[in-house]
């Protein structure tokens, strides 16, 4: 995804955070792909799902998706689930 859409949803107006932004941007894909086999940003669920992962480590400033909030990783589970069981059906076809 690019960095300016990630700024405009995360609502940073200013770069210095662009270098983090972007990392973070990264680490989402890559959690994703592991979590599920791809990252298939043509799903309006992965991008979604990206935006919730990168949003939760920036406002936090964690580095683990698993200390995100209580709703956050409900989310990202529940995402992560639905994603899952759609590979696993397709593979099975």
């Amino acid at each position: 995804m690019e960095l300016g859409f990630i700024k405009k949803v995360i609502k940073v107006d200013f770069d210095e955070d662009d270098e983090y932004i972007t990392l973070l941007s990264e680490v989402a894909e890559k959690y994703i792909e592991a979590a599920t086999g791809k990252c298939d940003y043509s799903d309006p669920r992965v991008r979604l799902l990206a935006l919730v992962i990168i949003t939760e480590l920036y406002e936090k400033r964690s580095y683990s998706v698993e200390k995100a909030g209580e709703k956050a990783q409900y989310t990202i589970r529940s995402m992560i689930s639905q994603l899952q069981a759609e590979e696993v059906m397709s593979d099975d076809a």
